[in-house]
């Protein structure tokens, strides 16, 4: 059975921003029990799993990552979004993120923010977490110079091993969406993974996810699909990639909005 779909935000970095977000979720009407479940994601990198400082405003320290889970108490998906680029060691680090958190059930979904990662470091961190969700990120670099239907063909191989992907050509840098190439590749998916569970990602605002949500409705002719906002709904401090601080009101915006065409 395909994963549920959901409506994410991702960013949070304290225990008042995550309770913020979990109660504007229930306030929009999204529940675990909702037809699209609430996604909630939390931004952990190689650096910050090191204890390591960043300039990064969007990611907290990870140490305090298993209070601002329990501060979900349970309303939404906890998902951690991980980047790294020690790919070699991808399921160890993973391992150490989840370590009391997996098992006390606080967070069992991961996106992979990683381009093509190693299929077998994938299947590991299944075989070591099996009730894991793990998203694939077809991210702008993931998808560079390729067509549909080979991007498809390339996340077919993942498919024992992840549930969901996520059409991301912006990466959390709040660039446009383009309708037109994001549709073909969720048509491409569609036909060669119908198993997965499928989302669309890109600069959503509470200005404009109502009308791209009707327009991506028209074209796919389906709503089991998921979306997820970051950088739109931040503002920012200076022009530097996440110096940048969540806006409650932007979040409200866009949840009120999704929920006005998907529930």
């Amino acid at each position: 059975m395909n994963a549920k779909p959901y409506i994410g935000i991702t960013g949070p970095v304290n225990v008042q921003e995550t309770k913020d977000i979990c109660r504007e979720f229930s306030e929009a009407g999204y529940s675990m029990e909702s037809p699209h479940i609430p996604m909630l994601g939390f931004l952990v990198s190689y650096k910050t799993l090191n204890g390591q400082t960043t300039q990064n405003r969007r990611y907290p320290s990870a140490n305090s990552l298993p209070e601002l889970l329990k501060a979900t108490d349970g309303q939404v998906l906890t998902m951690v979004h991980y980047n790294s680029k020690e790919i070699d060691t991808l399921s160890k680090q993973v391992a150490q993120i989840f370590d009391g958190v997996y098992e006390n059930g606080l967070c069992r979904a991961i996106q992979l923010n990683i381009v093509w990662p190693d299929i077998g470091h994938v299947a590991r961190i299944k075989d070591q977490h099996p009730e894991m969700q793990v998203v694939f990120q077809a991210s702008h670099k993931a998808m560079d110079g390729k067509k549909p239907n080979q991007i498809a063909k390339g996340v077919k191989d993942y498919t024992d091993s992840i549930s969901y992907v996520l059409i991301d050509p912006s990466g959390g840098r709040g660039m446009p969406f383009d309708l037109e190439s994001s549709v073909a590749i969720y048509s491409e998916l569609r036909g060669q993974c119908p198993d997965l569970t499928i989302g669309f990602a890109g600069g959503f605002t509470g200005e404009n996810v109502a009308p791209r949500l009707r327009e991506i409705l028209k074209q796919i002719e389906e709503d089991k699909f998921c979306i997820d906002a970051e950088g739109g709904l931040r503002d920012k401090v200076t022009s530097a990639y996440g110096d940048d601080l969540l806006n409650i009101e932007k979040v409200r915006g866009y949840l009120q909005s999704a929920s006005s065409v998907l529930r």
